[in-house]
């Protein structure tokens, strides 16, 4: 259950209003992201649907951003479940855990640690650490704990990660909100008007095309806005825009920070029943053939052939995975631009307007 402090109730008619989620301590992009889509503070409505820290580069500096903005009464700002980073500080997380995740993920408790001095080892004083940086960063914990979890309004809603009920917000559980790991991938609820989440990166939602990209989930009415920025290499931090309320006509920019390079010659695409995406959570494949930089595997899941790079191959539990691989050639036209993730030998592994595959190196630019 909820109480009403956790609620912001807000009417779009009248208004633009962009919705962006999942920033991960990525300042520089949520910056370069408001000027894409030239926001103007207090004209246009800004929801920012939580994840502001953790796993990015700078998650104290984007937080003291987050909270530059929130000044203005037309920002409106929720939780996610990273955005409860000082629990990494309490008694309760086992220290092996808590060191495991403080040495291996960039995170603002190790930001603001390094800057008051103090390093995190199995000699730490949790403690006496906890103290000093919720006393030196006493109105930035705050700041998170007094989050709310929900915006509504006529036609809309906007949360972190799931909702399961529209008609009485209060009775929604907060867990759920923050995180719920099956809301996209499994659940099949739908809703009478558009509900806009965050929390799962929407390259996801598809076993045949990874992108990026904002996913309209017209069965559902839902709208999947997280795009993966500090979380892969392939990822970007993505705007949806609306205006006067019209989430049937919205338009969505993004921003990240691989090169570009010019496409000079036509690259015929993958047809959509020879694609296939190996998603992180159903990573398991067989190798069926060793060539050079890349290995012909088939998919466990689906049972599907592709190639992918050797070096994405890995090995768990003496089984062979590999995450985020495509199948898929990009359809590309001369004059586009691509993102380039990763070059090898004959090929790139690019993104075009959210959407991951390859290209032959023979049709890019030289740079």
């Amino acid at each position: 259950m909820l109480d009403r402090s956790q609620l912001r109730i807000q009417d779009l008619h009248s208004y633009r209003a962009l919705f962006i989620s999942d920033i991960h301590g990525e300042k520089d992009l949520l910056e370069a992201l408001l000027k894409k889509a030239d926001y103007v503070p207090g004209k246009d409505f800004l929801f920012l649907l939580g994840d502001l820290i953790e796993k990015g580069s700078a998650s104290l500096e984007t937080l003291r951003l987050v909270m530059t903005l929130a000044r203005n009464e037309r920002v409106i700002v929720l939780k996610g479940n990273n955005d409860e980073a000082e629990q990494l500080l309490e008694d309760k997380i086992p220290l092996p855990m808590k060191l495991s995740y403080l040495r291996t993920r960039r995170s603002l408790i190790s930001e603001m640690a390094r800057k008051q001095g103090m390093t995190m080892d199995e000699k730490t004083d949790f403690q006496a650490l906890r103290q000093r940086l919720t006393g030196a960063y006493a109105a930035e914990f705050a700041f998170l704990q007094e989050l709310p979890l929900i915006a509504a309004g006529p036609g809309y809603a906007a949360v972190h990660s799931s909702i399961q009920d529209l008609q009485h917000l209060l009775n929604n559980d907060p867990r759920l909100i923050l995180k719920d790991n099956d809301f996209l991938l499994k659940s099949a609820v739908g809703f009478p008007f558009p509900v806009i989440v965050g929390h799962m990166p929407t390259v996801a939602l598809s076993d045949r095309q990874g992108n990026c990209g904002v996913h309209f989930l017209k069965d559902r009415n839902i709208l999947a806005i997280d795009g993966g920025c500090g979380m892969h290499a392939h990822g970007q931090l993505n705007a949806l825009i609306v205006h006067n309320g019209d989430f049937q006509q919205f338009q969505t920019v993004s921003v990240d920070r691989l090169p570009r390079r010019r496409v000079v010659a036509d690259q015929a695409g993958t047809p959509k029943d020879q694609q296939v995406f190996v998603r992180y959570f159903e990573s398991e494949i067989e190798v069926l053939k060793e060539a050079g930089e890349f290995l012909r595997v088939r998919h466990q899941r689906t049972h599907r052939l592709l190639e992918i790079p050797r070096s994405a191959l890995r090995m768990i539990d003496g089984k062979p995975h590999c995450f985020n691989s495509t199948s898929c050639w990009l359809s590309l036209r001369q004059g586009q631009e691509v993102a380039v993730i990763q070059t090898f030998a004959d090929r790139s592994f690019c993104k075009r307007n959210g959407q991951l595959g390859w290209v032959a190196n023979a049709v890019l630019d030289i740079r």
